[in-house]
């Protein structure tokens, strides 16, 4: 067999785009499966609960450290805390609601690279949106 012969040696893809392509099509995967595990945790409420405690405890040494005498907190209402409380508990639904719609609108973003960049890899034009389409 001559050396010059590279019929048996495998041969690199010579289009850069088509090889950039193939190396990021993994990772944009991993991401969207990756923005499915997080609204799934967003939406378990167990799982904010223990975020919800540490914010409260935190709240109340962060006060007893700026007021270990009970100076300023004596004056202000007693119930701060419940309050604080219940209007966490009002805001969270608020929250989760809108992080769940980020993470779909980052979910059909990934998905319409995803088809676009299959499309470029396989040589085919990507699909076009008509006006009235988002």
């Amino acid at each position: 067999m001559h050396p010059d012969d590279k019929h048996d040696q495998p041969e690199m893809c010579e289009d850069p785009l088509k090889n950039l392509i193939l190396l990021t099509m993994p990772w944009l995967c991993f991401q969207r499966d990756m923005l499915e595990v997080a609204k799934k945790t967003v939406l378990d409420a167990s799982s904010v609960k223990p975020a919800a405690n540490f914010t409260f405890h935190e709240l109340h040494a962060l006060r007893m450290v700026l007021d270990p005498m009970h100076t300023m907190r004596d004056r202000c209402d007693p119930d701060l805390e419940r309050k604080a409380k219940g209007a966490y508990d009002e805001l969270l639904p608020k929250l989760t609601s809108a992080s769940v719609q980020i993470i779909e609108a980052q979910q059909k973003a990934l998905d319409s690279i995803l088809e676009g960049l299959n499309a470029l890899r396989k040589g085919d034009q990507p699909h076009k949106r008509s006006e009235g389409e988002t």
